[in-house]
């Protein structure tokens, strides 16, 4: 059954494909809209679901997905159009993606998935990520950012990344070692 909360999300979802095509035609303007939904989106979703007590297992699932393909997309393809964000960021985002990916099917294949929750430092880097694209996706539409400062915004997310990769890395191996 879909609720609220779930509707929600899967709206996340299928915008995700709209957002990809306004990045690759480079239609800024709609990809920031579609950006800006989604945001809203994720934060209207969790809201509801703790609101109206309608947390479910699906939900647990989708969001992550959703918020996932809309950050790993814009990453991927705004470094690779004229590099507007550098290659070497998206690597760091999309690697910490798959390591998450590739830990959470061991720690199911152990039996220990929920022993893992997303930590502070795992919150702050999905901010982080979330606050560059925009940031980017602004800055393309207004020129808001003196190139300075949009390398301050993507060290910091480069560096964030990696340290909650290694975080999550140690604690997964920390849980499967005590199986």
């Amino acid at each position: 059954m879909i609720n609220a909360p779930n509707a929600v999300t899967l709206l996340r979802v299928f915008i995700v494909p709209v957002f990809i095509m306004a990045i690759f035609y480079r239609d800024f303007k709609l990809a920031l809209f579609v950006f800006l939904i989604a945001a809203l989106s994720d934060a209207l979703d969790g809201f509801l679901a703790r609101r109206l007590s309608q947390v479910t297992a699906i939900g647990i699932i989708l969001d992550p997905i959703a918020d996932k393909a809309l950050i790993d997309s814009g990453f991927a393809l705004l470094s690779y159009i004229d590099r507007i964000i550098p290659v070497w960021l998206a690597v760091i985002v999309l690697s910490r993606d798959v390591l998450l990916l590739f830990g959470g099917w061991l720690l199911a294949t152990f039996g220990k998935l929920d022993k893992i929750r997303p930590t502070l430092l795992g919150k702050v880097t999905a901010f982080s990520q979330f606050f560059t694209l925009f940031l980017t996706l602004l800055n393309l539409n207004c020129s808001i950012c003196p190139k300075y400062c949009l390398s301050g915004v993507f060290s910091l997310t480069g560096l964030l990344t990696i340290l909650s990769a290694f975080d999550y890395a140690f604690r997964g191996l920390k849980e499967i070692s005590s199986a």
